[in-house]
C-alpha cells in the first residue's frame, strides 16, 4: 500500500480528541447538499422551440433599435463551500518514492530529511480564500509568470525563472488552502510526539489569544530565507485591530504571543524557532507562489508594477494592491498542528469561553 507524502506547504487533517490518530470525523447528512428535485409543471415546450427573445428598446432619434451590453456572468453554485476538516483528511499528496526525490515535487527539497520512525510537524493558521478572493490571486500569479517569461528577453536575470503557484495542487485540478505559519517544518519522534501535543495544548491554552481578523494591508513581498532553495511571494499580514482597543507596539500582538508560545513549546523538544527575533511581529505572511531563483531587482519590479497595475482588476482605479488592502481578510480562531498526517485543531474562544482542542 503507498503512503501519503507529507506536504508542509498545506495542512489539513481530522478532528477527534487528542491523541487518537485512528478517530475520523463523521459526515453529518446535514451536511450533504439536499438532491435536486424536478419540478412537476404539467406541460412544457418542445426542447426544440427557443424561447422568446425580448425586442430591444427603440432609440427614437434615429429609429434603430439599441442591444444593451449584457452583465457580465456572476459565479452561482447551491453547494455549500467544502468544510476544512474535509481537507484535514487529505492533508498530503500520495508517496510516490520511498526515498525524498525533488524530481517529484517541482524541485522542490526537504529542510529536514526524512528518517523513518520520524513524524515531519507543522504549526500554522489556515485560511481558505473564498471565490473572489482565488480568482484574484491566480490571475495575479498566472499574469506574474507570463510577464516574467515576455520580459526576460531584455533581462538575462529573468532568464529561465519560473513563477510556481501555491494556490493549486500541481498535479490535481484541487484549489490548496493557504496559511501562516507558526513554526518551522519541524521533526518528533514515535515517542515525544504525543508529549509535545500535549505541551503546544497548554501552551495555546495560556496565550489568552481570543479569536481576532487579519487583512493584507502589509503589501506584498519576495521572501527568501537562507536555508531555503526557494524565494515566495508572500502576502503580508497585518492584524485587524477590534473597535475600542489600543493597538500594541507590535504590529501583530496576538500573532506574536502565538509564535512565542509555540517558539517556546518547540524549543523545549530540541527544534529551532520561527522568526525568533525582534521583528517578529513584522514577519508574518501567506505564501502565494514561488520560484527556486533568487528576486532579482527585476522581479521585484515587475511584482511590484503587476499589484499596482488598475487594469489587471478590471475596474477604474482599483489597483491589486489595494483591493488585498481594503477588501480581503479573513478570521482568525483556530490553530492547527500537523503530525505526520494527523491534524490537530485548537480552536480559540472568546474570554469566558473553554478552550477546545479537537483532532
Amino acid at each position: 500500500m503507498k503512503r501519503p507524502l507529507v506536504d508542509y506547504e498545506s495542512g489539513s487533517g481530522s478532528e477527534s480528541e487528542c491523541g487518537s490518530p485512528s478517530d475520523k470525523p463523521e459526515t453529518s447528512p446535514a451536511d450533504i447538499p439536499p438532491q435536486l428535485k424536478r419540478r412537476q409543471t404539467g406541460t412544457r415546450a418542445p426542447s426544440s422551440a427557443p424561447a422568446p427573445t425580448p425586442a430591444a428598446p427603440l432609440d427614437r432619434s434615429s429609429g434603430t433599435h439599441t442591444i444593451p451590453p449584457k452583465p457580465a456572468p456572476k459565479p452561482t453554485s447551491s453547494l455549500p463551500p467544502i468544510p476544512d476538516r474535509l481537507t484535514d483528511l487529505y492533508s498530503s499528496n500520495a508517496r510516490t518514492a520511498v526515498a525524498d526525490d525533488p524530481s517529484l515535487h517541482q524541485g522542490r527539497q526537504r529542510q529536514v530529511p526524512h528518517i523513518p520512525g520520524n513524524w515531519p510537524s507543522h504549526v500554522y493558521i489556515e485560511w481558505l480564500p473564498g471565490w473572489e478572493d482565488r480568482e484574484l490571486l491566480s490571475s495575479l500569479v498566472d499574469k506574474l509568470q507570463t510577464k516574467v517569461a515576455f520580459a526576460a528577453q531584455r533581462y538575462p536575470d529573468l532568464e529561465g525563472v519560473k513563477i510556481n503557484t501555491a494556490l493549486r495542487d500541481p498535479e490535481l485540478p484541487v484549489d490548496k488552502p493557504l496559511h501562516i505559519s507558526l513554526s518551522a517544518p519541524i521533526t518528533l519522534t514515535s515517542k515525544n510526539k504525543d508529549a509535545f501535543l500535549d505541551d503546544l495544548t497548554r501552551a495555546i491554552r495560556s496565550s489568552g489569544v481570543s479569536p481576532f481578523v487579519v487583512d493584507f494591508s502589509g503589501g506584498v513581498d519576495w521572501y527568501r530565507s537562507e536555508e531555503s532553495t526557494r524565494s515566495f511571494l508572500v502576502l503580508r499580514v497585518h492584524e485587524v485591530q477590534n473597535i475600542g482597543t489600543t493597538a500594541d507596539s507590535s504590529p501583530n500582538p496576538r500573532l506574536t504571543t502565538l509564535l512565542q508560545q509555540c517558539n517556546k513549546t518547540v524549543k523545549d523538544y530540541g527544534q529551532s524557532p520561527l522568526y525568533d527575533s525582534q521583528d517578529m511581529g513584522c514577519r508574518f505572511h501567506v505564501t502565494i507562489a514561488w520560484t527556486h531563483a533568487r528576486p532579482s531587482e527585476s522581479l521585484k519590479q515587475l511584482t511590484d508594477s503587476l499589484f499596482d497595475d488598475c487594469k489587471t482588476m478590471h475596474s477604474e482605479n482599483v489597483s491589486i494592491r489595494d483591493k488585498l488592502r481594503t477588501g480581503s481578510s479573513f478570521p482568525v480562531d483556530t490553530v492547527k498542528a500537523k503530525i505526520g498526517n494527523y491534524v490537530t485543531r485548537f480552536v480559540l474562544r472568546d474570554k469566558g469561553h473553554s478552550f477546545v482542542k479537537t483532532e
